[in-house]
């Protein structure tokens, strides 16, 4: 039986070639010297993913994600990178502490969703075929059914901020824009359907976790990468919101004793 290699490492990501005749930096098989300037961070970061360059249409609907997730006001990652700048700690800490709050109940739900995607279309084959609108129908029916009878609610629908979320309509947009509308993005709109046939008719729209979840998922991403579209850009925000705290000069934010109730 063979052993794990516990000292040798091995990458396909990049290689750094520093010879007598040639300095340079090749990423996945591009030399990083002929990408920049020519290629957007969008295109580097499907790259750098997925091993290939992305179409136009592909990196048009990653920017566009990109941006929906850059910023969502004092929401739990801002607060802490705001909190940490008040005690005086550097910003890559602020910025790493606010990308520890995302979790399985905030921010991390798009991954859920695109798990239990994965694992009930995977035997279609929906990378390569068209799935119908009535396999689609039931599937999502079925997602809803499970949820309900478990007391658990499908990840990546409804935003506490937000009767509606107002991101996801226009990564949605560009999307069926772009073409790569597919069948991901389709179960997620049934899933809508569904959700709404169960509650009498009131609509639960996909939030930006769900959105995100259904889009990298038909351009050929893993669930397991999920998380990364939506801690990418919001990195920037945290990084935004700690340096607005520097400049207001604010000192050991707390909460006050006055608003906690001791038992």
């Amino acid at each position: 039986m063979a052993t794990r290699d516990m000292t040798s490492w091995k990458t396909s990501i990049s290689q750094v070639i520093s010879t007598e005749t040639e300095e340079e930096i090749m990423v996945r098989g591009q030399p990083l010297s002929q990408l920049i300037g020519k290629v957007s961070f969008a295109e580097m970061m499907f790259l750098m993913l997925a091993g290939r360059l992305p179409t136009p249409p592909q990196a048009r609907v990653l920017d566009a994600l990109l941006v929906a997730s850059m910023e969502h006001g004092i929401a739990p990652p801002s607060m802490i990178s705001r909190c940490f700048a008040s005690y005086g700690t550097s910003i890559q800490a602020a910025v790493g502490g606010g990308v520890l709050a995302f979790g399985d109940r905030m921010g991390g739900l798009g991954e859920q969703l695109a798990q239990q995607m994965v694992e009930r279309l995977t035997p279609y084959d929906p990378a390569n075929s068209e799935i119908d609108d009535q396999t689609l129908n039931d599937i999502a029916a079925e997602m809803v059914r499970e949820a309900g009878e478990t007391g658990q609610r499908v990840p990546g629908y409804g935003i506490p901020l937000h009767g509606a979320d107002p991101r996801a309509p226009g990564v949605l947009s560009v999307a069926r824009e772009e073409g790569t509308f597919g069948n991901y993005c389709r179960l997620g709109m049934a899933i809508e359907t569904a959700l709404a046939a169960q509650r009498g008719g009131k609509v639960v729209p996909m939030n930006l976790d769900g959105v995100s979840a259904v889009v990298i998922l038909d351009m050929g991403f893993t669930w397991q990468s999920t998380r990364l579209f939506l801690l990418t850009p919001r990195s920037v925000s945290m990084g935004a919101h700690f340096l607005e705290e520097q400049e207001q000069d604010t000192t050991w934010r707390h909460i006050p004793a006055s608003q906690i109730s001791y038992d």
